[in-house]
């Protein structure tokens, strides 16, 4: 790192590439923690300062590692929270706390112990004249500029980098330079791995072992779990010019493992280069872009960073947690969001590390079953927040787990997703389909008869919206049970699948009462305007939203989020374009944005139906979300499945894609104050980059593709063999 202070130099910042902050404030740092934070799906760390001042917001995560909360982080909801059943909150119910898990704040290594002259630095004792951070998204860094004043008046700078790598899932480096500016005095600097006590970190973990020698230091930990965990961190400290530099390369690894061994052997410039280059291999094959307003291409570009910083590799035993590894919010555990939400963005990019997660899902199935049974019913219910073990971990006085029944469909959605889409029948047939049939089951089960009306219905469930907990026939909900019925129902006619049939004692009468109660179950037509009820009664409820709040809102029309317009994107065939219009315009002055989800549901729903100058506004305001701390919660990590949705409203929203079983089909409707948008699809083997321009869309299949492509540009069809171009005028 060259000496800054005797070679000035200006580097231009680009919103596109980088996201950038000048300010040490205190109060901000919890959000500044999550904006520069870093991880690779298995490690994950926070964006603090290396020098650990008291007021940081530390955390390093090891995906899996999970352990009993402690009862403090988990507020205790009034008994007027909208989730909340009045019979509930009793204080008997407060021990069910220890059935609930997070992940555990692991000691940080990303720690150093500066002195210049006698001085010990310490941020809150200093003068802080100036702090900038940089988050590199092109190459997944982290670089930061520190210049202080000491208690003995000499100015001091430092410049740091950080990266989790992306080439070596067990390695993390930084680098830590320190350049007097005003004075000689000597400059100490070592590295050291926070004991975490101080820190207040959301879980402990027993310290086994610490080790300190020249050049190393490292600390064995005891998880919750029985595991032990080493975390090895070797060191170099060199002078170049005025300033002392300090190199670290840190492996985190089971202590079985010896991450001693690849720390030492690690060099921080070989493990830079390689993770940058596989950081641009990863977005390479995502290759998606927009060229917008500079806030929207920012936000957008932070989005899909994060998202590849939060897919594990090779681990079925772990899925997506809502915030990714960036924050304690939601205590790691993994919702609807990422099978229904974020599931399509890997599955398109990465389909072969997409497929982990839905054995993620099947490997806890079990766990699932007995989660059915719990409520009286068969088969499997997913659950509505689980972690490591498949349990249910929704705080025990919320109604989310009973009511918010359409993640199992959403699990059989991915699975028939992934089948469409791959060339790997294997998944089906080893995982997929016992998945779809078990939660078939569940339905089955969990539906009831109206002998008036002639028809299946699904009762006493709260609304995906979740401002109405209490209610009959959500469409979203009833929609997603008759998919997951119907598609049991056919895989059950499937040959291949005799032995999945044979294990769990699934039989054709019982597939038959699958496809019967599919074909009756009631889902909410439009009605004469075209506006889809969201469930039973809706219409009759009051449209006077003055003054209403999460604790009073039920008796109104608010919405959290608009779970009618969630019916299009799978679907969006069955909605003509006028109705999917007439609903957006409906439920956007109802929809009151309380979820992070509503904004970018709202833009995707637009694009999806045309409405592109709303689409627009709504990407732009979602792709705020974390930068901007829009909903005031950034400390607790990034919004994941809100960015997915963006990716979703510019592949599947502007570039009108519909992808099936025999091709892909796009219907394009770029916005007109938009350049062009490029993303990637990966179809059954093979990989298309699409650019959409104004009035021009060009696919160019890639020259390793091992098959042809069909595709259909608004209708118009083309076969597209390895390494041809199609351009077409739309």
């Amino acid at each position: 790192m060259p000496d800054q202070s005797v070679t000035p130099h200006v580097t231009p910042r680009d919103a596109r590439t980088q996201v950038w902050v000048e300010t040490a404030a205190p109060a901000l740092e919890g959000r500044l923690a999550t904006h520069y934070a870093l991880a690779n799906g298995y490690l994950g760390l926070r964006g603090t300062h290396e020098e650990m001042p008291d007021w940081a917001s530390p955390g390093f995560y090891l995906a899996g590692s999970y352990g009993p909360v402690r009862r403090e982080i988990i507020p205790i909801h009034s008994p007027d929270h909208i989730l909340t059943h009045p019979e509930r909150v009793k204080p008997e119910h407060h021990a069910e706390y220890r059935t609930l898990t997070t992940l555990v704040n692991l000691p940080n290594p990303v720690a150093v112990r500066l002195t210049i002259g006698e001085e010990r630095i310490d941020l809150g004792a200093v003068r802080i004249l100036a702090c900038e951070r940089l988050l590199h998204m092109a190459e997944a860094r982290v670089t930061r500029r520190l210049v202080i004043r000491d208690g003995a008046g000499r100015k001091t700078i430092i410049d740091s980098e950080r990266f989790v790598s992306w080439a070596d899932r067990t390695l993390l480096c930084f680098r830590y330079a320190v350049t007097p500016d005003d004075h000689d005095a000597p400059v100490a600097v070592v590295p050291y791995i926070t004991s975490g006590g101080h820190h207040h970190p959301s879980q402990r973990c027993h310290v086994r072992q610490n080790v300190s020698a020249e050049g190393f230091n490292q600390m064995t930990i005891s998880l919750p779990n029985g595991c032990g965990v080493t975390i090895a961190q070797a060191y170099t400290v060199r002078r170049e010019g005025r300033a002392t530099i300090l190199d670290v390369c840190i492996s985190v690894a089971d202590e079985r493992d010896h991450p001693e061994a690849a720390a030492k052997a690690a060099n921080y410039a070989d493990a830079r280069a390689a993770h940058v280059a596989a950081v641009t291999a990863a977005m390479r094959r995502v290759g998606a872009s927009i060229d917008a307003d500079g806030l929207s291409t920012q936000g957008f570009n932070f989005g899909l960073l994060h998202l590849e910083m939060a897919l594990p590799y090779d681990n079925p035993a772990v899925s997506v947690p809502i915030k990714g590894l960036t924050g304690e919010g939601y205590r790691f555990m993994v919702f609807w969001d990422t099978d229904f939400h974020i599931f399509p963005y890997y599955l398109l990019t990465n389909p072969a590390q997409a497929r982990n997660l839905i054995l993620y899902r099947y490997g806890q199935l079990d766990a699932y079953r007995r989660f059915a049974a719990r409520w009286g019913y068969n088969g499997a219910q997913v659950p509505w927040e689980t972690g490591a073990t498949g349990e249910e971990e929704t705080a025990p006085w919320l109604c989310l787990p009973e009511r918010e029944i359409h993640i199992s469909a959403d699990v059989a959605y991915a699975v028939k997703l992934y089948d469409d889409l791959t060339d790997d029948p294997s998944l089906l047939l080893d995982a997929g389909a016992e998945i779809v049939f078990e939660t078939a089951r569940f339905y089955a089960s969990r539906v009831t008869w109206n002998a008036a009306a002639g028809r299946y219905e699904i009762r006493d469930i709260g609304c995906p919206d979740q401002y109405h907990t209490f209610a009959d026939n959500n469409v979203f909900i009833n929609r997603m049970a008759k998919f997951n019925l119907a598609y049991a129902a056919e895989l059950a006619g499937d040959a291949r699948l005799h032995a999945v049939k044979a294990k769990i004692g699934l039989t054709a009468a019982e597939a038959a009462a699958f496809a019967a109660i599919a074909g009756t179950l009631y889902v909410i037509p439009p009605n004469a305007d075209g506006i889809i009820e969201e469930c039973d009664g809706f219409f009759n409820l009051s449209t006077d939203l003055r003054g209403i709040s999460e604790s009073f809102c039920s008796h109104t029309q608010a919405v959290k989020q608009p779970d009618a317009l969630l019916l299009f994107l799978p679907f969006g065939e069955e909605y003509p374009a006028e109705v999917q219009r007439a609903n957006w315009r409906f439920y956007a002055a109802r929809t009151l944005h309380g979820s992070s989800l509503s904004l970018p549901g709202m833009a995707l729903a637009a694009a999806g139906c045309g409405l592109l100058d709303e689409a627009v506004d709504y990407f732009q305001r979602s792709a705020r979300m974390d930068l901007d701390d829009v909903n005031l919660n950034a400390n607790l990590g990034v919004h994941l499945a809100g960015y997915a949705v963006l990716w979703e409203t510019v592949v599947f929203g502007f570039g009108g894609l519909r992808a099936t079983r025999d091709g892909l089909h796009f219907t394009p409707r770029l916005p007109r104050r938009w350049g062009e948008v490029n993303f990637a699809v990966h179809w059954r083997g093979c990989r298309l980059a699409v650019m959409l321009a104004q009035g021009t869309m060009t696919i160019s299949a890639d020259a390793g593709n091992a098959r042809t492509v069909p595709v259909w540009v608004n209708g118009e069809a083309r076969e597209l063999a390895a390494g041809m171009v199609g351009e077409f005028t739309v």
